[in-house]
């Protein structure tokens, strides 16, 4: 962010908690915005609530996570609304609270975010 306002004196655009991304506009009122997510730097973690739903029908509640979780098979074993419902509250309950990354024993999940829709 520094270098790029140094170039380009930005202006920060209010926004949710929940929110990943920082926007900013250009100060002097050029056309376009820039979003910066720093997960390391910025952890928001505490107010994240996203979930995925990856190409392969897993649902995954952090792009750091090790773990999916298979709707999937709940939807080709014919699971009502009510099933589906209950599984991804469950998922969400769950949710980790943090990606642990600045974590000596943190180890990149094998999936990259090209697979995860991230």
């Amino acid at each position: 962010h520094a270098r790029i306002h140094a170039r380009w004196p930005l202006v920060q655009i209010p926004h949710e908690a929940s929110e990943t991304a920082r926007k900013y506009r250009f100060a002097d009122g050029a056309p376009g915005e820039i979003g910066l997510i720093a997960p390391v730097t910025q952890p928001f973690c505490g107010h994240c609530s996203r979930i995925r739903l990856t190409a392969d029908g897993k649902l995954r509640t952090c792009l750091f996570s090790k773990e999916d979780h298979d709707l999937r098979g709940l939807l080709r074993e014919n699971a009502n609304d009510d099933d589906l419902a209950i599984f991804i509250r469950s998922v969400v309950n769950e949710k980790e609270k943090g990606h642990r990354i600045n974590e000596p024993d943190f180890m990149a999940p094998s999936r990259t975010m090209v697979f995860i829709g991230g």
